[in-house]
């Protein structure tokens, strides 16, 4: 079941947020923005703000749909819009609380624009902001049960997905977790398997995602039953905001979604978890993982990106920041780097 409702109450919290903010600093950052641009800030985040309220009132009178013709359980065009800005209004707002001065819309000899440009102790960085793909955004509420927390038990370091579609009790619960301290203490990265209920249905899955550090397995709810269809579709926004660069400068690229799709997002950006035979395992391992050439950043490929953010689209999130060694270590990328580290990690 999507959380639409939480994801509401989320984009609600973060325009109120980011609303006080730019109110609060709007004096002292109009000597680093264009004020047009500062104002125009603003009055989205009053629209988002009206908006949320036009909601509240609609769910008062109990109305089936909004006046945009929103059908009762699909996606709401206007809370995309939402997303869209509060993507740009967090991104605008740390860059200007970390005291650069900005540049919004800036057009490349190519006729594409850069959302935002940046400059800070004689650095600068071309900044794309792209709002994560819709169907990414539709988390689903989950919880591991402590039944089957006992798997962290076993001292393996593994990250495994747990999906649960129906309670398994007594006998069944039993036999799945026997089962479970099995497939745990054998799988690979990549393996999954399934347990049914007395009636045949399926009721439970596990997937080992990836290797861990923490010297056990670890158990995570499975955020996302479409994680294989998600990859692709956020590789396609980071070749879309590729597609955007501006020549010869340092580009970061900023994904703004939902908790849920981080995992996807990691993988879209650096390729599958794989064991790799060609490498040692570290001390005490058995197994050596590394990912896959499946990346927008495997091998030599893209190597003008190299800095890539994703962020959650939550009140207090904050920005999860991947680097990549430039292959020539140029003043200007030192510096480059330096910056978006200053101001985001």
């Amino acid at each position: 079941m999507a959380r639409s409702a939480h994801d509401q109450d989320d984009l609600r919290r973060l325009v109120e947020r980011l609303l006080r903010s730019f109110t609060k600093h709007h004096e002292q950052w109009a000597a680093l923005i264009e004020p047009a641009s500062l104002r125009a800030f603003r009055r989205r985040l009053d629209e988002s703000a009206e908006l949320f309220s036009e909601r509240a009132v609609a769910a008062q009178h109990a109305k089936p749909a909004s006046a945009a013709g929103e059908k009762a359980g699909s996606p709401d065009p206007r809370l995309d819009r939402v997303r869209t800005i509060c993507a740009e209004c967090l991104v605008a707002e740390r860059l200007l609380l970390a005291g650069c001065e900005v540049e919004y819309e800036v057009e490349t000899p190519s006729g594409r624009h850069v959302d935002f440009r940046a400059w800070r102790d004689g650095a600068a960085l071309d900044i794309h902001v792209k709002r994560a793909p819709q169907p990414t955004l539709r988390d689903t509420p989950a919880i591991v049960p402590n039944a089957w927390r006992t798997l962290e038990t076993v001292h393996r370091n593994l990250v495994v997905a747990l999906a649960l579609t129906r309670n398994l009790r007594g006998r069944a619960l039993h036999a799945a977790l026997d089962e479970a301290f099995a497939f745990v203490e054998q799988a690979s990265v990549g393996d999954e398997i399934a347990f049914r209920d007395a009636e045949a249905r399926t009721a439970a899955r596990l997937r080992a995602i990836g290797p861990s550090t923490s010297g056990h397995v670890e158990l995570v709810p499975d955020h996302s039953a479409s994680f294989d269809s998600h990859v692709p579709r956020f590789q396609s926004t980071l070749r879309k905001a590729f597609a955007q660069f501006m020549p010869r400068s340092e580009n970061v690229i900023v994904v703004c979604g939902s908790t849920g799709g981080f995992e996807a997002f990691a993988t879209a950006l650096l390729g599958s978890h794989i064991e790799r035979w060609d490498k040692k395992p570290r001390v005490g391992e058995l197994m050596a993982y590394g990912r896959g050439g499946d990346g927008f950043w495997s091998g030599a490929m893209r190597n003008q990106s190299r800095i890539a953010i994703y962020w959650a689209l939550e009140r207090n999130a904050q920005p999860l920041v991947f680097l990549r060694e430039p292959p020539v270590q140029t003043e200007r990328a030192k510096a480059a780097i330096a910056l978006a580290r200053a101001i985001f990690a």
